[in-house]
């Protein structure tokens, strides 16, 4: 019974915003699509950084350069990945080894934010929508005024509910869209920086120790 009469209030909610309910609707739905399949992405890409710096460290000290590189590679994210790359090309060279992982981390880094700017498109038309749903609301009442005068409040309450309906909608849906735009763009950042510190903190080591690998 509770179910039922919750669905009937938002059913009435929506039918008092207007026609503009319908692309705010659509704004919410893909809003939300986009938040939980970046942070799903996130939490998949997450990796214990100074774990996998330790590991590579240390089958680099015994040589056993094939054995790091599996480790990358069984690792998930897109850190142990580019770190994988540039173990490679480890034969190759310092530069070989900074070119590869540079060129690894412009195809890593674009899928980090994918998404992440009709998060922000949203955020930013969803309060306009929100905006113009007001405007069709007041033409509304103002029709209505000018047909039947003051008369009827409720005629003219009909367009001002309208009106502050979509205006409500509209901030409730881009409030949050734009709070998860920064808060995952800055993951992207946490991200492009460990990319940044353990690439250069690998080409330091190897450089530095310049032995032959071990098979």
């Amino acid at each position: 019974m509770l179910g039922f009469l919750s669905k009937s209030i938002l059913f009435q909610y929506f039918q008092k915003g207007g026609i503009m309910m319908y692309p705010l609707l659509l704004c919410s739905v893909v809003s939300v699509a986009v938040i939980l399949n970046r942070l799903w992405a996130f939490h998949k890409a997450k990796t214990d950084v100074e774990n996998l710096m330790q590991k590579i460290i240390k089958f680099s000290r015994e040589g056993k350069i094939k054995s790091a590189i599996s480790h990358c590679d069984s690792t998930p994210g897109p850190v142990a990945h580019i770190l994988g790359e540039g173990l490679k090309e480890k034969a190759n060279g310092r530069l070989a080894m900074e070119e590869v992982m540079q060129t690894a981390g412009l195809s890593e880094v674009p899928r980090l934010e994918e998404y992440l700017p009709v998060l922000h498109t949203i955020g930013s038309i969803a309060t306009l929508l929100g905006f113009t749903g007001t405007v069709f609301g007041m033409i509304r009442a103002f029709n209505a005024i000018a047909l039947v005068g003051v008369s009827s409040p409720s005629i003219v309450a009909n367009g001002i509910a309208e009106a502050l309906t979509t205006t409500a909608t509209g901030l409730l849906i881009a409030i949050p869209a734009l709070v998860f735009y920064n808060y995952l763009s800055h993951r992207v950042d946490r991200f492009i920086l460990q990319i940044e510190k353990s690439s250069t903190e690998l080409v330091y080591f190897l450089s530095k120790r310049g032995d032959k690998d071990e098979i």
